[in-house]
């Protein structure tokens, strides 16, 4: 693991494990797999409405994850399309087509959800935002459109997400990344480091510091749900945060 992260158990009846960033401006987590009620292959603590999974599954799994931040109730969610845009976070129900979003309302809880893509968030002052960076994203610039919307020189922390040892693309997409990020985000055999860049994007665009957890979503099978990794039939985790209270 990465510094810049510490691990945490939120949960009543059984832990469930989140990845903490370390960062005081914000109440934030990368949620695991473990700990909710969802049955296979959605299990455990899957959070998404859209995978095949019972939306009471989904709904009460959303409210144990909400322990993380000390925050019940709906969170503010974008309808991720792989895209580059990112949108102020609209009212909890309201879905903007985007991959990214941004508040500095103290009320509000912000989520992306992901299993391999890489969830990121972006900490300024009195301001914070969150991207899901896949692929078609990180090239597209979704981080850099994210750190710019939060403003000034933030903080980013790059949560879990398949690795270099899992991620082989095809020569488009290599390419792809080379030609964006340079051939410092390529690890051979067309595999590409979507924390590497990440990184890159961030500090191109005015980041302060970057951190990236650097613990695979398709490796650990025992922790996250990876889209690759099961073929797409299974869960969402979620990174979610909130403006920590005065």
């Amino acid at each position: 693991m990465g510094a810049g992260f510490v691990w945490d158990d939120v949960g009543d009846q059984r832990p469930a494990p989140v990845l903490r960033p370390r960062v005081d401006a914000v109440e934030a987590a990368f949620t695991t797999r473990i700990g909710g009620v969802s049955p296979a292959p959605y299990d455990e603590l899957n959070v998404s409405f859209r995978v095949g999974d019972h939306d009471d599954h989904a709904r009460a799994n959303r409210q144990i994850a909400g322990r993380a931040v000390g925050r019940k109730g709906r969170w503010s969610v974008v309808r991720q399309v792989h895209g580059a845009e990112v949108v102020p976070a609209g009212q909890p129900g309201s879905l903007a087509d985007a991959d990214g979003q941004w508040t500095q309302d103290a009320d509000r809880t912000l989520a992306v959800l992901g299993a391999d893509c890489v969830p990121v968030l972006i900490v300024g002052d009195g301001r914070f935002g969150l991207a899901h960076a896949g692929w078609r994203g990180l090239v597209g610039g979704v981080v850099e459109a994210a750190v710019r919307a939060v403003g000034g020189r933030p903080s980013v922390f790059a949560g879990p997400a398949i690795g270099p040892c899992c991620y082989e693309v095809g020569a488009e997409v290599e390419e792809a990344f080379a030609g964006r990020f340079g051939p410092s985000v390529l690890r051979g055999d067309r595999r590409v480091d979507l924390w590497a860049a990440t990184g890159v994007a961030a500090e191109q665009a005015g980041a302060d510091t970057v951190a990236a957890a650097r613990l695979c979503t398709s490796c650990h099978s025992e922790l996250f749900f990876s889209h690759r990794r099961d073929r797409g039939r299974t869960g969402r985790q979620a990174l979610l945060a909130r403006l920590r209270d005065a």
